[in-house]
């Protein structure tokens, strides 16, 4: 159950899948000016715990060895060249050094399938522009940070952005939407940090966390920090982060136009057998924020049962939900491929959610048919009408936001701390009777 602080009532929280599209976007395109502070109605906010950092990730002390892509191994600055071959060769020779700082300077580059080293620390001027190289049509990576070879995880890795500002990967132009900018599986030890992704609806997340089998186990990453990274136009169900294994994570100041900033869901094949890895745990999230998408926080454990994630200073601007938290569940599918018996997986009872913020906005979240069940009869549609726009399945809208936080008390199989008197909406008088916090049973009948 959703248990108040006040103690004066529980309620159980599960989610129904709710997803949104982007139809007309009266918003910031800047996201460094994402949200004006108003003022609100008076809440009761109960304070959000401060994460430190240094818990997650350990900074090197000082570079024994320090290189230059273009001034040491010769890249040149324009997109048109595949600047691939050269980052590997000086990633590895770094490496084989024992480790040291690669500096990538102001300039436009393409690369495609790197493999990070361990002890190698990428440091990106905000100058830099980095585009996919690849075509074609099968998935693929910019940056790959993993050992999947064997058990032993690459450690004290970062991809950085330097000069004060982010450094800029560029999608908009890639042939092939199914890309990935970086690929995190084992791995310990890492940070990614300050950078601007402009996206054009690519069909995976910015940063995607999983776990690679190798002989019996599945290892995934484990003591990190994401921070710091903007997203621009994403997919309605993908978006800066998704995370499917993984433990001691600290994500903080992610910023989504579109899509889902920070989606934790578990459905991947490689975690049908819990007995094969540890399973997401200490998860943290901080000033996790959406504008125009889908939402800013979305907990979907499928058949895993995830230990605890703390996400607080949430907010959202013109999103369909601030938070979603979906119920446990099992599909004919994946029980019919998995060798082992599944059930529903759930989220810890310590995990929390903290500190909400809304403002409603008028046509601009990016929805499914499926939630206008949920809306007021006086903003709901009388008929619907798909978008033509790439990136969007055919049954999905850009229209009304439906609310702060959805979840399910009737069907509930896992408890989760929150406080409803924790949702802050900026502009109430533009809520049309939105409720901020609603259940899988809070149906409308506008007949």
């Amino acid at each position: 159950m959703l248990k108040k602080a006040t103690n004066l009532f529980s309620l159980k929280i599960i989610l129904f899948s709710l997803l949104i599209i982007f139809f007309s976007a009266c918003s910031k395109t800047d996201p460094e000016e994402f949200i004006e502070e108003e003022e609100g109605d008076d809440e009761v906010v109960e304070a959000v715990e401060p994460v430190n950092e240094a818990d997650f990730y350990i900074e090197p002390s000082s570079f024994a060895v320090e290189k230059n892509l273009v001034t040491d191994y010769g890249a040149d600055i324009i997109f048109s060249t595949d600047d691939s071959t050269i980052l590997q060769t000086a990633i590895d020779d770094v490496n084989s050094l024992g480790g040291g700082k690669l500096i990538i300077p102001e300039g436009n580059f393409t690369f495609e399938d790197i493999n990070l080293k361990s002890n190698v620390h990428l440091r990106i001027s905000d100058q830099a522009v980095i585009k996919p190289m690849a075509t074609g049509t099968r998935g693929y990576v910019i940056f790959r940070v993993t050992n999947d070879t064997s058990s032993t995880p690459l450690e004290n890795v970062s991809i950085i952005g330097t000069g004060g500002g982010k450094f800029t990967v560029d999608l908009r132009d890639a042939q092939n939407d199914k890309v990935r900018v970086i690929q995190s599986w084992n791995v310990k030890n890492f940070k990614y940090s300050n950078i601007l992704v402009q996206d054009k609806k690519s069909i995976f997340a910015a940063v995607e966390f999983n776990g690679v089998e190798i002989g019996d186990k599945v290892y995934g990453p484990r003591f990190g920090v994401v921070s710091n990274i903007d997203l621009i136009d994403s997919h309605y169900g993908y978006g800066v982060v998704q995370l499917q294994l993984g433990r001691e994570i600290y994500f903080n100041n992610l910023y989504g136009k579109g899509g889902i900033t920070l989606r934790i869901e578990t459905h991947n094949k490689t975690l049908y057998d819990a007995s094969k890895y540890v399973a997401p745990d200490n998860l943290f999230g901080r000033d996790i924020r959406s504008e125009n998408g889908n939402c800013a926080v979305m907990l979907s454990p499928h058949f895993v049962k995830i230990g605890k994630a703390d996400i607080g200073i949430i907010k959202s601007v013109g999103s369909g939900y601030a938070v979603r938290v979906e119920k446990g569940f099992v599909t004919a599918k994946e029980q019919q491929d998995s060798n082992v018996t599944l059930t529903d997986g759930s989220f810890s009872t310590e995990t929390l959610i903290r500190n909400v913020e809304v403002t409603y906005l008028d046509n601009t979240a990016q929805i499914k048919n499926k939630d206008f069940k949920f809306m007021p009869c006086n903003i709901r549609p009388e008929q619907y009408e798909y978008t033509n726009e790439p990136g969007f399945t055919f049954d999905t809208y850009i229209y009304e936001q439906v609310a702060s936080i959805g979840g399910g008390k009737n069907v509930a199989n896992y408890t989760i701390d929150f406080n409803p008197n924790q949702i802050t909406v900026i502009n109430s008088s533009n809520s049309g009777g939105r409720k901020a916090f609603i259940e899988e049973d809070d149906t409308i009948n506008c007949n």
